[in-house]
């Protein structure tokens, strides 16, 4: 079976699981920017939680079903019909053939995750089927779907209609309280500055690579050029300019600019979902903290998730 994009939005790509262990090579593990909404939306349909579904930024889109298939929606809260009729977020639907699915603009957050009941075809690369942009691999050529694209489908089915269970619905607003540990070069902020205290505003500069966070401007400590190393998803760095950019999914591998902060693991999926204007916060943990909020997170979904990706 196939479905056919009427309006495919402003960026919607095919997302999976991660491209693992290619990092040395310069090769980001890309994957989905909020990995637990994925992981959510594909349970409800009866897939493994990193299997490929579709990830819809800010502006949705709407779409046509050749045959009947089981599907859900999360994420980015929006305002979905199938046939003009309501569709909630965090539900398993079925569809029938020549049945449209319109999916609203992000009401909070930033990105929606389809899952489909079925085995989405896309182009595996380096052991991911994950759309990585910036070099036009995985995913559907390695690029984001366009009006009248059409992505296949096989071994769809009707699954049970199941829901996410209220507690663990993660909710967006626009206020985020990101908690981060600080990084190797935290001691190079200049003295008198409390980066925990400075309420940021997320800028219109914002890809799948990172965000730039305006409204309070940092200084260091020293300007000496660093070296290059190694950078990773919710690292926090400090150009010149001080507005810290937040490196998301997408982001290179290296990186020469002060890495002052490095957001938790069990946070990190929020980051998919900061849209420009949003607010944002940073709440100082330990390491030894941001373990035991991960293995907190780990032991509230291991009922429900059977790999919790985050």
């Amino acid at each position: 079976m196939s479905l056919k994009f009427l309006k495919a939005g402003m960026q919607t790509t095919l997302q999976a699981g991660e491209r693992r262990g290619n990092r040395h090579f310069g090769v980001p593990a890309a994957g989905p920017a909020d990995r637990l909404s994925m992981s959510l939306a594909n349970r409800l349909v009866g897939n493994p939680e990193s299997a490929v579904a579709l990830e819809f930024t800010l502006t949705g889109g709407k779409l046509v079903f050749s045959e009947d298939i089981g599907f859900a929606l999360t994420g980015a809260d929006v305002k979905a019909r199938l046939n003009n009729v309501p569709v909630h977020m965090h539900e398993t639907y079925l569809a029938e053939a020549g049945d449209i699915l319109d999916i609203g603009p992000a009401l909070n957050g930033c990105r929606t995750y389809l899952a489909l009941a079925g085995d989405v075809v896309a182009n595996e690369f380096l052991g991911s089927k994950s759309t990585y942009l910036p070099a036009k691999f995985g995913g559907l050529d390695g690029r984001a779907l366009q009006d009248g694209d059409e992505i296949q489908i096989r071994h769809h089915r009707l699954p049970d209609e199941v829901e996410t269970p209220q507690a663990l619905r993660p909710l967006f607003n626009d206020l985020f309280l990101l908690q981060v540990c600080p990084g190797p070069d935290f001691d190079m902020l200049g003295p008198g500055q409390d980066i925990f205290q400075q309420e940021f505003t997320v800028g219109q500069r914002s890809s799948r690579m990172g965000v730039q966070l305006e409204d309070g401007v940092l200084e260091l400590s020293n300007a000496e050029r660093l070296q290059s190393a190694a950078v990773f998803p919710g690292t926090v760095q400090l150009p010149p300019d001080g507005q810290p950019f937040v490196l998301l999914a997408d982001s290179q591998a290296t990186g020469g600019y002060p890495h002052v902060l490095q957001v938790i693991r069990s946070d990190r999926f929020q980051l998919g979902q900061l849209r420009p204007g949003a607010k944002v916060k940073f709440i100082c943990r330990t390491p030894e903290e941001a373990r035991e909020r991960f293995r907190a997170r780990a032991e509230g979904y291991k009922d429900w998730l059977a790999e919790l990706l985050i």
